[in-house]
C-alpha cells in the first residue's frame, strides 16, 4: 500500500464515527460495524458489494462457530 493511501486510510479510519460494539473496519465502504455482521453478509451474500471480499473471508472464518451457534443453515465456508 502506497504511504499516500495509508495516510488516507489512517485518516478515514480515525474520523469515522464508531458505536461501542464496533470492531471491524470495512475498507471497500469506509465505516465501522460488527465483525459478526461482516461475516453473515459475506456467508449469506446478502450484500452484491461484500461478495469476494477478502475481509469478509476472514472474518467469515473467525465468526463461522458463532453463526453456526445462532441457527443458520450450514454452508460451506467460502475459500
Amino acid at each position: 500500500m502506497s504511504q499516500l493511501r495509508q495516510l488516507a486510510w489512517v485518516s478515514t479510519a480515525e474520523t469515522s464515527q464508531r458505536d461501542a460494539a464496533d470492531d471491524f473496519f470495512c475498507l471497500r465502504y469506509q465505516v465501522w460495524y460488527p465483525s459478526v455482521d461482516c461475516a453473515f453478509r459475506t456467508r449469506h451474500r446478502t450484500c452484491e458489494g461484500c461478495n469476494d471480499c477478502e475481509q469478509g473471508r476472514f472474518n467469515l472464518k473467525r465468526h463461522a462457530p458463532t453463526l453456526l451457534r445462532a441457527g443458520a443453515r450450514p454452508l460451506p465456508l467460502i475459500r
